[in-house]
């Protein structure tokens, strides 16, 4: 329809009669709202006056507003178009001029047009209307209702044309075999009962569900566990005077891998088996189709679908993702989709599509699987193929679920052999395929190769059971052999009731406490002491009562973890002396921490030391005179190229010698600048980035200090006329 020509249509004005009708129309005042928030609507006894007229085809419908024609207003509101042959309608609103596409209860009707019951329409154009548009009604209704259709064909075209695809990938789906329906009851479903009539005297038969016959039984117990003599199938047993109404088995995933034009399709079903009162002996099997994917020949992922609501317009096949383990979607957010596939159609697809994947192996090994999930992973991690043909099925089902870090698993992936991919021999091979191993097995037999020390099965699954890594017992190492940690840590558990993992802390905790009281730890009658818990609470007690700075010193290294090693590594780069100073390195945490509780400042008692060092940006250094190397003299805060943050001695003051101090510092900077590596120019960079956007910060607050001999001082002045920068 062309906006120009139905301009030109004749206009539709209202008539005298519909004029006198509006008139003579009482307007009623009603209240609305609740009792806090009341307002006065008008209420017509016609909201809208309408007056139709086919012309050239197309029918014109004008709709005229009561308030307006009771002011002498013949024109219409609104003037509406509708074109039966091409399903378009547009409306045109004379008052803004304008050409509108929505329906008539979307248009910006005054209220009470909504709040009146009646719209008037002469009988004549009620039925020109109903007969135009072939609907069950006129007016009104009839032309919303002829409105509703066309956009609900609308929808539905646009819909048709992403949904028409899917449609054709659904058209390749095969025909159910066709003992489906008994697989998926004997096989598909694997819980079963036997139910039986209770008797005081004893019960000697029971019906067996998978049997489908009586079989002999012998001092049943409802609810309990059994096996089946004559099938030989676990089941449950059930009193028929204690049963529910209906005994339903758990729902449970059920998979068809056949043939399609694409390549093959998996298909995902869920069903159950019921038995309901008063016959349990008749079974009812249901099972409902949830899930199809579709793989090439090569078995690759192709397209998913799910059935489900599409667009809360109908039931239906849904495009939707192949499952990845690197990218889990919601379908599988909450559980896995393991389930029994169904064998018939394995070995024809075995020869081809599915020659060199594995997944009949898999389905071997494995009794229930997710096929789907399996060739997903297989496209992003093919070792799977290999670790499933080597009967590796617990380490290849980590691989699929993702568990277990790929790089850490496998060695070297540019090997073909299996043997160089996992990093381990023949022998510790044949070991992880005897034992099932998953990756904890194998990072064990890797471990062994490396140390070359045998470790026996039995104990690598005792770790692996209870979760620990050759990385958890780094605090013994060298001092005791596997098997020996292993026998230290059940008789521990055994003796103090605890589980392996407080053994391991409470093993560790106290080891660190005694480096600290500078016990000898490579003593075997120390480090493998025989009452673990009483010694460790000794030595807690004893930090305590004595109050040393072993504690203190504890709790910061459990925080800091790596102050003490990069001290170790710095230790050639900084230390240095002449005849007058020295520049002393901590060996540990307890030295800096003695160090601000003799010269009484904050460097050991608080944390942004620690954290500098911890992250490398400054370092805490001891200035000693060097015929006294042992006694404080000045604490420095250095940079890592040398800079000299701070130099404070008692109470966080300078003395007269700090300017004879200052020259031996800038011949140590100067010897410093010649050892200091790239890495530590580097860090000496982010340092002074560092440093001066906390001056900013200092100087924008207006930070003043309050105590002591600088009380009243900017401290930003204080730490900057402090401050000496490396040549």
């Amino acid at each position: 329809m062309k906006k120009t020509e139905l301009k030109k249509l004749r206009t539709l004005k209202a008539t005298k009669k519909m004029m006198k009708m509006a008139a003579d129309d009482t307007v009623k005042r009603e209240r609305v709202g609740t009792w806090l928030n009341t307002r006065i609507r008008e209420v017509y006894g016609y909201g809208l006056y309408m007056r139709c007229q086919i012309l050239g085809g197309i029918l014109k419908v004008a709709f005229f507003l009561p308030e307006h024609m009771r002011m002498g207003a013949v024109l219409p509101a609104y003037e509406l178009f509708i074109n039966k042959e091409t399903g378009q309608f547009l409306t045109y609103d004379r008052l803004l001029d304008r050409w509108l596409t929505a329906k008539l209860d979307m248009l910006p009707w005054p209220e009470y047009v909504y709040c009146s019951e009646k719209k008037w329409i002469n009988p004549e154009g009620f039925k020109s209307i109903k007969r135009y548009l072939g609907m069950s009604r006129g007016g009104y209704n009839g032309i919303l209702e002829y409105q509703l259709k066309v956009r609900a064909d609308e929808l539905k075209q646009r819909h048709k044309r992403e949904t028409d695809p899917w449609d054709m990938d659904m058209e390749q789906t095969p025909e159910l075999p066709r003992d489906w329906d008994r697989w998926v009851s004997k096989v598909g479903i694997q819980e079963n009962y036997i139910f039986y009539h209770y008797d005081r005297r004893g019960v000697t038969e029971g019906y067996c569900t998978y049997c489908e016959k009586e079989v002999p039984v012998s001092r049943p117990k409802h609810n309990k566990k059994g096996t089946c003599p004559c099938c030989r199938h676990v089941v449950t047993f059930k009193s028929e005077g204690r049963a529910a109404g209906t005994v339903r088995t758990q729902e449970v995933c059920m998979y068809l891998i056949q043939r399609c034009e694409d390549g093959l399709m998996i298909r995902e079903f869920t069903g159950d088996r019921a038995h309901k009162k008063p016959d349990y002996h008749k079974a009812e099997c249901r099972f409902s189709e949830v899930r199809r994917a579709i793989f090439d020949s090569e078995g690759h992922g192709l397209r998913a679908y799910y059935w489900g609501d599409y667009k809360h317009s109908e039931m239906r096949w849904i495009r939707t993702q192949i499952c990845s383990p690197m990218q889990q979607s919601y379908y599988y957010y909450y559980r896995t989709y393991e389930g029994r596939v169904y064998g018939r159609t394995l070995p024809d697809l075995a020869k081809k599509e599915l020659k060199k994947t594995g997944l009949v192996e898999a389905i071997a090994l494995a009794k229930e699987i997710d096929p789907e999930r399996y060739l997903a992973a297989l496209a992003s991690v093919p070792e799977i193929e290999q670790l499933v043909k080597a009967g590796l099925f617990t380490l290849a089902q980590e691989c699929m679920y993702g568990r277990v870090s790929i790089t850490d698993c496998f060695k070297n992936r540019l090997y073909g052999g299996l043997k160089k991919l996992l990093g381990i021999d023949s022998q510790e091979l044949a070991r992880l395929r005897k034992c099932d191993g998953g990756s904890r097995f194998l990072k064990w037999l890797q471990y062994e190769k490396a140390t070359g020390k045998m470790i026996p099965d039995h104990v690598i699954k005792w770790f692996c059971q209870e979760d620990i890594s050759a990385e958890k017992l780094g605090f013994i190492s060298g001092r005791m052999s596997v098997l020996q940690v292993y026998n230290y840590i059940r008789r521990q558990m055994k003796e103090n009731g605890m589980k392996s993992s407080e053994v391991l802390t409470t093993w560790s905790d106290y080891l660190a406490m005694a480096e600290r009281f500078h016990m000898d730890t490579q003593d075997a009658i120390i480090y493998r002491v025989r009452k673990l818990r009483r010694r460790h609470d000794e030595l807690v007690e004893r930090s305590r009562s004595s109050k040393t700075l072993v504690m203190r010193a504890y709790e910061i290294l459990k925080k800091y973890p790596h102050v003490e090693e990069i001290y170790e590594s710095i230790r050639d780069i900084y230390e240095y002396s002449d005849t007058e100073y020295s520049i002393v390195i901590p060996h540990c945490i307890e030295d800096v921490l003695r160090e601000g509780d003799n010269l009484h400042h904050c460097v050991g008692s608080s944390d942004r030391y620690w954290e500098r060092i911890e992250r490398r940006e400054s370092y805490v250094l001891f200035l000693r005179r060097s015929g006294d190397v042992e006694k404080a003299h000045y604490t420095l805060e250095v940079e890592p190229d040398g800079t000299v943050r701070q130099k404070r001695t008692m109470y966080d003051r300078q003395e007269a010698d700090i300017e004879e101090a200052k020259k031996f510092l800038k011949k140590w900077q100067k010897e410093v600048a010649k050892r200091v590596s790239s890495e530590e120019k580097q860090l000496a960079r982010i340092s002074q980035e560092l440093r001066e956007q906390e001056f900013a910060e200092m100087r924008e607050k207006q930070l003043v200090i309050h105590t002591g001999e600088l009380s009243g001082k900017l401290l930003v002045d204080v730490l900057t006329e402090d401050l000496m920068e490396a040549a």
